[in-house]
């Protein structure tokens, strides 16, 4: 079980409280010894020394989910680390320094009963040296709990990206699982063999040949485990294996236009995600249809994002039809691992075309991979 981040930090000050303490009883008594302890501790005695210093760490403690949140805030990267590091250098001198001014003014007021000083008091001597020394010698304690808050955020960095991969793994499987459930439904298999027990009797041996080895690409791909992410054009192949089938079952009623552009086909795009769409239209706007049907495949890029659509001439979505709560498996599917990708960087929008029939948006961050393995590829 996974502690949440507030439980975690809460154990880690206490924790960290717990080892300083210790410490702080072994220092004190050394200083005692030494005659080094700071000028506010003079005079108070082992059990103000002991106070003190477990004040001072229950402050740190207290200081932690500070910290830990200027980390989160103003992180390193590897791209850029010279502004967080001004930055982290800044703020470990101020709250070094701020921090524990303050709990020595309270500890002075409250615990040894010696008075507050008045602002004026603050630009003394006294309390600027004291201001000074522990700007000096406290941001180590800043950059200790900082590196403590760095370590956890990169254990928490990665176990998410564990996890994430874990289930985008599941949701490829799923995805390869329901696509080949889906072309091996008794109608499709049953229609394109249909097809091909005509061309042979027809003698049409090369088509009998194309139509067959097509059917086996598909059904390959499907199988086949591959990359999260493949170019377009490699999706966009894969499409084509499964269209050219269907027009061999509607034959001349089904008419397809592409509109893809060039400059986009090496964008990324989860593999496997096009053909439950297009699936879809040709489902419940072709399937049922004797006239001649049109749809529609496009892809350009809009800015930062990735834009492809699927548009048919069918009779459009039923009223209250909700992408959310009907739709079917392929297309949720589809949205899971979306969402698994991009988290919120994502849209998908189904409606009715302004003339007619329906219109599938699917934007996604606009990237290029260095380079990816074809789901075409034996």
């Amino acid at each position: 079980m996974t502690l949440r981040p507030a439980a975690r930090y809460v154990a880690l000050a206490a924790g960290a409280l717990a080892v300083c303490a210790i410490l702080a009883l072994r220092q004190t008594a050394r200083e005692v010894v030494r005659g080094m302890l700071d000028p506010m501790l003079r005079d108070v005695g082992f059990k103000g020394e002991v106070a003190w210093h477990l004040l001072y760490y229950l402050m740190w403690a207290a200081l932690t989910p500070l910290i830990f949140s200027l980390g989160r805030r103003v992180p390193f990267r590897r791209e850029s680390w010279g502004l967080p590091l001004a930055f982290h250098a800044a703020a470990s001198v101020v709250i070094a320094a701020a921090a524990p001014l303050a709990l020595a003014i309270l500890f002075g007021g409250l615990v040894l009963g010696r008075g507050y000083p008045d602002m004026g008091d603050l630009l003394t001597p006294f309390w600027t040296r004291y201001a000074a020394y522990r700007a000096i010698a406290d941001t180590s304690m800043y950059w200790l709990i900082f590196a403590a808050g760095a370590a956890l955020r990169t254990y928490d960095e990665s176990q998410a990206r564990r996890l994430q991969a874990a289930d985008l793994e599941r949701s490829l499987v799923a995805a390869q699982v329901d696509v080949l459930k889906m072309k091996l439904q008794p109608h499709f298999l049953f229609n394109t063999l249909n097809s091909i027990r005509f061309l042979a009797l027809e003698r049409d041996s090369a088509a009998v040949a194309t139509t067959v080895e097509r059917l086996g690409t598909l059904l390959r791909a499907s199988m086949r485990a591959g990359s999260q992410l493949v170019r377009l054009e490699e999706e966009l192949a894969l499409l084509e294996e499964y269209l050219a089938i269907e027009q061999m079952r509607f034959g001349d009623r089904l008419r397809i236009t592409r509109r893809i552009d060039p400059a986009v086909g090496r964008a990324s795009i989860p593999s496997l995600v096009l053909q439950p769409i297009v699936e879809n239209s040709i489902k419940h706007a072709f399937s049922r249809r004797l006239d001649a049907s049109r749809l529609e495949i496009a892809a350009s890029r809009e800015g930062e994002a990735l834009y492809v659509v699927v548009t048919d001439d069918g009779p459009g979505l039923p009223p209250g039809w909700d992408v959310a709560t009907h739709s079917g498996r392929g297309l949720r599917n589809v949205i899971e691992r979306l969402n698994a990708l991009y988290r919120d960087a994502w849209s998908l929008r189904v409606r009715n075309g302004d003339a007619g029939g329906t219109v599938v948006e699917m934007r996604v961050p606009y990237r290029e991979p260095a380079g990816t393995e074809s789901p075409l590829s034996t």
